[in-house]
């Protein structure tokens, strides 16, 4: 018996299915969470139509694929405050770019990674079986979280541990030794031009859709495509 039909309070119930996509609106029981966290911060303004550009070429390629059913994205975007957004359909996905701010990363690992935990459970609570990706894109080191950076690293852990994929688009050497440093398995390093930045994101949506074919995590080859 779920955790939901022992008498869980239906009002949480709802608030999970609101704030994600409701189980009624599933159209597979195999279903793989792709967490975005996106750094908004005004140093990554040299990016910002790049990244526009990027955004609509990951979305259009994984509502082409044959796994689209198969994919939930939740988008994450920190600047000087974060916005967790829920697990919706690709359909769905956000492809704006607006910055400025600091980079309150750490927040958006602790935060992104309890909403992530809290989704998966539900879902797994339904029968439905859940892989998971958590990424982070980033350009340099956090300077306004709550959270510090041992909290950060402990969620990290937790993640790699229950075989959730952990990656890492890096824009910079400073950004590559923090997710080195936060343990963060799958790190891909993004050159300063627009080239580079659209490889990542193919090389990341391909390794979404490769994850998605895959019965177990790609915990340390995520990349590898």
């Amino acid at each position: 018996m779920s955790e939901f039909e022992n008498g869980m309070d239906i009002d949480g119930l709802d608030e999970i299915e609101i704030a994600n996509t409701a189980i009624d609106d599933l159209e597979s029981e195999n279903i793989n969470l792709i967490f975005l966290g996106i750094d908004c911060s005004a140093s990554m303004t040299q990016w910002e139509q790049d990244m526009k550009n990027s955004l609509k070429e990951f979305k259009t390629a994984l509502a082409d694929s044959k796994e689209a059913d198969e994919i939930l994205v939740a988008r994450a975007d920190f600047s000087d405050t974060i916005s967790v957004g829920g697990y919706k359909k690709i359909s769905e996905f956000d492809i704006g770019f607006v910055t400025g701010g600091c980079t309150a990363m750490y927040d958006t690992i602790v935060e992104g990674a309890d909403k992530l935990k809290e989704y998966r459970k539900f879902l797994r609570d339904q029968g439905v079986r859940v892989k998971a990706v958590f990424a982070i894109f980033s350009d340099g080191l956090d300077n306004q979280s709550v959270n510090n950076f041992s909290r950060a690293k402990q969620t990290i852990d937790f993640l790699n541990n229950e075989e959730i994929t952990t990656a890492f688009i890096s824009f910079g050497g400073q950004a590559t030794q923090e997710a080195n440093n936060l343990g963060i398995r799958n790190i891909l390093d993004v050159a300063s031009s627009a080239s580079e930045l659209r490889r990542a994101f193919d090389c990341l949506s391909k390794s979404v859709i490769e994850s998605s074919k895959s019965v177990l995590a790609d915990e340390d080859d995520f990349f590898k495509v």
